[in-house]
């Protein structure tokens, strides 16, 4: 990199502490953020005109005022562009027999593009296989979340596994299914988690905590939901509504009794799982 370019990225970003060129014209950069700089994180690739990056991945970067570059910021929570440079250069490392980020396969980028940069991946795929038969029709619930239903006349929640390894309790994950497959790298489990109809009502439950607008656009019926889990999975309500008395969903009184202030973490009523002797235990809002 030559001193007029990282002159540049020092006025525009902040003082740029460590540089690393990734493959020719790609470079990772570690940045001290400057306070009145457009860019708030501190890690960035940087993408010059002669890399060998795709024109669809380009169309993603940021462009470097007074330059034909373009910059990618990594990890913060309204930017994923970078997860297509990432990819393209695990592909370029395996096509060359290198591996040009040290800890990532072209999968692993592939799955985590999936999820924060559809654009350029496409959604997660939809499993074609479950472990109570082959996929018949399914419904996208999210990305990367489908309700389906098999030739063994099963309807079956699928979540792929970037959401399912962040958002499931353990005991959620130990209920659910995988499937197994090989290839010439030898056994490797499918990127997918698989629930039954009784079984996936704790995974529903665990997924509307970010996603509760499945219930304002009736997707999911709440009393239903709950009736479910008292029904097929009672342990689990017990255990989670013992939590909650406890106060221990409440992350802002912990966060702000960390910080010092006087206040016990609180549980509410409201978020408890209820039983309702009203309400069946038909859960899903579609395909009667």
């Amino acid at each position: 990199m030559n001193d007029e370019l990282l002159s540049l990225l020092n006025h525009e970003l902040g003082e740029v502490a460590d540089w690393e060129e990734l493959c020719p014209g790609v470079y990772s950069l570690n940045v001290h953020p400057d306070p009145d700089s457009a860019y708030s994180c501190g890690e960035f690739y940087l993408v010059l005109e002669e890399a060998p990056i795709s024109q669809e991945a380009r169309a993603l970067g940021k462009p470097l005022p007074g330059t034909t570059a373009l910059l990618y910021p990594i990890d913060p929570p309204d930017e994923s562009a970078w997860t297509a440079i990432m990819y393209e250069l695990c592909r370029d490392g395996l096509c060359h027999g290198i591996h040009t980020i040290e800890g990532w396969s072209l999968t692993d980028a592939a799955m985590e593009g999936m999820e924060l940069c559809p654009t350029y991946f496409g959604s997660f795929p939809v499993p074609p296989r479950t472990p109570w038969g082959w996929t018949l029709r399914h419904r996208p619930l999210d990305n990367g979340v489908y309700w389906m239903e098999t030739d063994q006349c099963v309807e079956v929640l699928a979540v792929c596994h970037p959401i399912w390894t962040s958002e499931f309790s353990d005991g959620v994950t130990q209920a659910g299914k995988k499937l197994i497959y090989n290839n010439s790298y030898g056994g490797e489990e499918l990127n997918y988690l698989f629930f039954d109809r009784k079984t996936s009502c704790t995974a529903i439950f665990e997924l509307l905590k970010i996603r509760s607008e499945w219930l304002s656009t009736g997707l999911i019926r709440k009393a239903e939901l709950m009736n479910a889990i008292w029904k097929y999975a009672p342990g689990y309500a017990v255990a989670y509504n013992a939590e909650e008395q406890a106060g221990l969903h409440d992350g802002l009184g912990h966060l702000l009794q960390m910080l010092g202030e006087a206040r016990e973490p609180q549980g509410l009523p409201e978020h408890m799982i209820a039983l309702g002797s009203e309400a069946g235990t038909d859960f899903i809002g579609f395909w009667k």
